[in-house]
């Protein structure tokens, strides 16, 4: 567009642009995303400071080298950070994930065209393509909802899929991952795209495009696997797969709040420039340690909580009665940092919230997976040990096993589980045994 403008339109974008990204700038001081790392807020907008810069560097070189410092300086200690998440996912989950990805992707993109930076073998970057396949129930249109989420992703995925494709995996599985996404783009209803976010990332995905890798599905692609995302807490069964009779997914998480990698980064500072969990936001994780979703034949039966509330029950978890600290629901209580629009993770020892994955096993078409959350509920209720394990008999059949320990001076007596379905409710139906209900 810029040789089509005529000097008078030129200086007036220009003027614009300027004052636009110095109003960016400035925020960027006092704003909250200026200095919470690897959330979605502070990787667009640092992207939208480097294109300001990027544009002005002709006509003013002292300002944007300023803003490109800024800029830099932010972005490659993220990129640090992410070398730590070695299983390519985000904690905010796949939706918001997208809409982070999006932006970090287009900055490695640049760090290496203007700066002569090299993030092509970053661990994250080389392990995110999972991050999409995996979490993907079968037909190619929803993820697992972990964490706030619209169904499926914010922006993109194609654009990632092809930047991983061009520039890291280089083996066809990004064009047709990204291929089998836009074929099967639901053309109505509450998984379509937004408009504000349907165009975004188009031009990225040509830029980034390359015709010579033809799209290959990843290997043995036909087949039900597990995956394992270590640094998430996540386990799921069943990704990338078309939608068929079949073809079932399912999905685990127990783990620490904002991934283990940040979890210990903020518990054991190693580094003299994170300031604890003031230096991120893991606002659109929920409480949901030990928690679980399970499409039978690719139908959604026990679903997550989307985008909605904190509440421990929304995604599937135990809740304990009476508790003393019991805030929203009493006299029941949930996990840490429940009940609020965000997760509170820096009150009431919240920041400490932490579930784990005891084990993860595949034979055939069955799974067993098992995890501990004790941890991640209030220390009031003195539970000793919170453990669920799964087993996946069929693809029609799941079985669910709590076993739930406290100490003697535990104030608990009751326990509830709630199963969440986003479509349909579930109804209650009497089992008759022995002519007793």
């Amino acid at each position: 567009l810029y040789r089509s403008l005529d000097n008078e339109r030129r200086q007036t974008y220009l003027k614009k642009i300027l004052s636009v990204t110095e109003e960016m700038y400035e925020y960027s001081k006092i704003r909250s995303w200026g200095k919470q790392f690897l959330h979605n807020h502070q990787t667009t907008n640092m992207l939208a400071l480097l294109t300001g810069a990027l544009v002005i560097e002709s006509y003013n070189e002292f300002q944007a080298n300023i803003w490109k410092q800024v800029v830099v300086d932010v972005m490659e200690k993220t990129m640090f950070l992410l070398n730590h998440v070695v299983d390519g996912s985000l904690d905010e989950g796949v939706a918001y994930g997208s809409y982070t990805a999006k932006s970090i992707t287009q900055y490695i993109f640049i760090a290496k065209r203007h700066f002569g930076i090299n993030h092509f073998e970053n661990n994250w970057l080389k392990m995110h393509y999972w991050f999409y396949y995996s979490t993907l129930l079968p037909g190619f249109q929803r993820t697992v909802g972990i964490a706030d989420s619209n169904y499926n992703w914010f922006y993109g995925p194609e654009s990632q899929l092809v930047f991983l494709d061009t520039f890291i995996l280089q083996n066809g599985a990004g064009n047709w991952l990204a291929y089998q996404i836009r074929k099967h783009r639901p053309k109505d209803g509450p998984m379509v795209q937004s408009t504000a976010q349907r165009w975004s990332t188009l031009h990225t995905e040509y830029l980034w495009y390359n015709a010579e890798l033809l799209p290959q599905p990843p290997f043995d692609q036909s087949k039900p696997k597990m995956h394992v995302f270590p640094n998430w807490g996540v386990v799921t069964y069943g990704g990338g797969l078309p939608n068929s009779q079949t073809n079932t997914f399912f999905s685990f998480k127990s783990g620490k709040l904002g991934g283990r990698a940040v979890y210990d980064i903020v518990h054991f500072q190693p580094y003299t420039w994170i300031d604890g969990w003031r230096s991120f936001n893991p606002g659109h994780e929920h409480p949901d340690q030990n928690s679980f979703t399970f499409a039978p034949n690719g139908q959604v039966f026990v679903s997550e909580a989307l985008y909605g509330p904190k509440l421990s029950h929304l995604n599937n978890i135990l809740a304990f009665a009476p508790s003393p600290t019991s805030q929203c629901n009493k006299p029941w209580e949930g996990q840490l940092g429940e009940c609020s629009q965000w997760l509170k993770w820096t009150t009431n020892n919240s920041g400490d919230a932490a579930g784990e994955i005891i084990t993860a096993n595949q034979q055939g078409e069955m799974m067993f997976v098992s995890g501990e959350a004790a941890s991640a509920y209030s220390s009031s209720m003195k539970l000793k040990s919170v453990y669920r394990g799964l087993m996946l008999l069929n693809h029609q059949t799941l079985l669910v096993i709590d076993h739930i320990e406290k100490y003697k001076e535990s104030p608990i007596s009751l326990v509830s589980a709630f199963f969440h379905n986003l479509d349909i409710d579930f109804k209650y139906v009497p089992f008759r045994f022995s002519n007793k209900f």
